[in-house]
């Protein structure tokens, strides 16, 4: 996981608010070098510290650098970036020597047997070995254009890890123990010969040639390309320094340091920048899909409920009434309470409908559930919509008498809101026909749906009763009818 999110950081676009960073640090590091410039040669205090503290941090950053390069070779398997993670592993490890044999750090002439053109040459070889890695990840990056990548290897990620540590180890060794043979560039710490000598220009033309070509072939499209040309420059920039410083420990030998330093960390710094701006845009996106989930979780509920509510009335519909009925009649078994059912038919609501128009008729029916739903005896009654003009009502834990009690509050209430019926034989406004049934605790069946099924057949036969009696009346299931 973290290798594809070091490829994703390196190999996403750069944005026109990233280019515009990149130029404006670009700017900032020439304006300060230009303005260093004219007075490099200016001798500033020898401060034995600095050196030191420069390569620790130097080293940190290209050897950071490098691993996450690799790391990115390794999830991408791209030839170029192999070769862009060898070119910083490089540079921190010539660091070592470099350091080790410079003098006045660790001794007056430096460590392994160092001369006075030990450290001078170690840094020419850090200084070609950089652009001359930049240039090879141009060239492996324009070899694998159109081609298919191959899958990384951690063998050749080996073998190059290797190359490169030999690479330190033959020139740490042609600089310790031929330099003799090697041309001064160095007399008692002023660079004249470095600028006079083919060596310091060529160095130089080197750098600038490796910024360049970078910035004419990518272009900065990439997050990894952008930051890459900026770091090329300052480091162009620290080899302007050094051959104009003049000496050590001089203004532009310190400004030189300096932006060995940013060169070092630009990438690092870019890196995590692009993982703090990623994390943000991660957990935004994991605030919002949080909210989301709420909000799909509430239309679910909201669905579910609507989708037992019968839509013209608002009460439950023939779906929920089948599941309650069923529920209850099971748990009212288990408690040993009784359960009763009624059902409820607006008396010639065919006749209403046709003289009244069916715009009335629905709010006969909505009006006529609102009572229903008004008058029930506890809030453990449910009242539901069967079908039609047809309605029922689920009284668990009511008996017999409570039953009949609860029929005819609901029966008075629809009949005391007179609502006109001019065209109803029961009375001239609108009433219920109502028949109940009611299961005992003793009555208890082994099939649920039957048992459910007998309940309803029951007080539909006590509601065929109530119509042929009249209307406007209640009547009990009794096993007589």
């Amino acid at each position: 996981m973290i290798d594809k999110m070091t490829d994703q950081l390196l190999q996403i676009p750069s944005t026109r608010k990233q280019v515009g960073a990149a130029l404006l640090a670009a700017i900032l590091i020439i304006a300060v070098s230009l303005s260093v410039l004219p007075f490099g040669d200016q001798r500033l205090i020898t401060i034995q510290a600095f050196l030191p503290a420069f390569i620790a941090w130097f080293l940190f950053a290209d050897l950071l650098t490098a691993h996450m390069l690799f790391s990115q070779y390794r999830a991408a398997g791209n030839l170029s970036i192999l070769f862009l993670a060898a070119t910083y592993l490089f540079t921190g490890l010539i660091i070592i020597p470099h350091i080790l044999t410079f003098p006045g750090v660790f001794s007056a002439e430096g460590l392994l047997g160092a001369g006075s053109q030990t450290a001078v040459w170690l840094w020419v070889t850090w200084h070609i070995g950089f652009p001359i890695g930049i240039l090879s990840y141009l060239l492996a990056g324009q070899l694998e254009k159109n081609k298919p990548v191959n899958s990384s290897s951690s063998w050749a990620a080996a073998a190059m890890g290797v190359a490169v540590l030999l690479l330190v180890l033959v020139t740490t060794a042609i600089a310790l123990f031929f330099q003799d043979s090697l041309p001064v560039l160095v007399q008692q710490g002023h660079f004249t010969k470095l600028m006079t000598h083919v060596v310091g220009p060529l160095v130089w033309l080197l750098n600038i040639a490796a910024a360049l070509l970078l910035w004419i072939v990518k272009q900065g499209r990439t997050v990894l390309n952008l930051w890459l040309t900026v770091a090329v420059l300052a480091f162009s920039l620290d080899v302007t320094l050094t051959i104009f410083a003049g000496s050590r420990y001089s203004l532009g030998w310190y400004m030189a340091r300096v932006n060995s330093l940013v060169s070092a960390f630009i990438i690092i710094c870019a890196i995590v920048y692009e993982v703090n701006r990623l994390y943000i845009r991660l957990a935004k996106h994991q605030k919002e899909l949080l909210q989301s989930r709420e909000e799909l979780y509430s239309l679910n509920d909201e669905l579910y409920r609507l989708s037992q509510l019968d839509g013209l009335t608002g009460i439950a519909n023939r779906r929920r009434f089948d599941e309650l009925l069923a529920k209850q009649l099971q748990e009212s078994e288990a408690s040993g309470q009784p359960f009763s059912l009624l059902l409820l038919d607006i008396d010639c609501f065919k006749a209403y409908n046709d003289h009244y128009g069916h715009q009335m008729g629905d709010r006969v029916l909505k009006q006529t559930a609102r009572l229903i739903e008004d008058s029930l005896p506890s809030s453990t009654a449910t009242a539901a919509r069967y079908g039609g003009e047809e309605f029922a009502v689920l009284l668990p834990g009511v008996d017999h008498i409570r039953t009949l009690q609860a029929a005819e509050v609901i029966r008075h209430a629809v009949e005391k809101a007179a609502i006109v019926h001019e065209f109803s034989p029961a009375a001239p406004y609108v009433t219920l026909s109502i028949g109940t049934s009611t299961q005992n605790s003793q009555s208890k069946s082994t099939n649920r749906v039957t048992e459910a099924e007998i309940l309803v057949k029951q007080a539909d036969q006590a509601l065929y009763s109530s119509k042929e009696n009249g209307r406007n009346c209640i009547t009990a299931y009794s096993s007589a009818m």
